[in-house]
């Protein structure tokens, strides 16, 4: 099959589950609504809210990649980014006596590393869909909200949680508005 035909059946695939990542921005927006909106936020909560949000975020996007029949790229990179959601929520969940730097750092590793994933997922559609530029705009979102948070690493909570929940919102957005315009390209 030849790359076009690939990224064809790529496209194809991901606006037949749109529905998939609508639920993914979904979620973030809930989780970046919580953060905003919860005052006197501690760190253990934080860490729960991002830990559940990243499991959940991860198997929405391990399902479809996991029953889906493709093999190569179109398949390990949303593999990839479901894999490192699930295992960076699972180690913010369980981590006993997680530090703040600690939680940093592992939003930090799974910003860049799904922030990546995303925009190569655009690059590898960009001949297919006409709005892959908030794909690869969130995934560069994902990417300097890492570095701007490995930055403020020695920062506190409530420095912190408040550019965690304007992020997650603004992704959230993102994805849910790049959801809906893949479902109007499935029509």
């Amino acid at each position: 099959m030849s790359n076009s035909g690939r990224y064809r059946q790529r496209l194809n695939t991901l606006a037949a589950n749109w529905r998939v990542l609508a639920l993914r921005g979904l979620a973030a927006l809930l989780f970046g609504l919580v953060v905003l909106f919860w005052p006197g936020l501690v760190l253990a909560v934080l860490a729960l809210l991002f830990g559940i949000y990243a499991a959940i975020d991860g198997t929405i996007t391990l399902m479809p990649a996991l029953r889906a029949s493709d093999q190569g790229v179109r398949r390990w990179l949303p593999l990839t980014e479901g894999a490192v959601g699930v295992i960076a929520g699972l180690v913010a969940i369980f981590w006993p006596g997680l530090t703040l730097n600690g939680l940093v750092y592992v939003i930090v590793g799974w910003a860049v590393a799904t922030g990546t994933l995303k925009i190569l997922s655009a690059i590898l559609l960009r001949a297919e869909v006409e709005n892959g530029w908030l794909l690869a705009g969130s995934g560069a979102l994902s990417v300097l909200f890492g570095i701007l948070l490995a930055v403020l690493a020695g920062s506190d909570v409530p420095f912190l949680a408040p550019l965690i929940g304007a992020f997650a919102v603004v992704v959230g957005l993102a994805l849910i508005v790049f959801a809906f315009r893949l479902r109007e390209r499935r029509r």
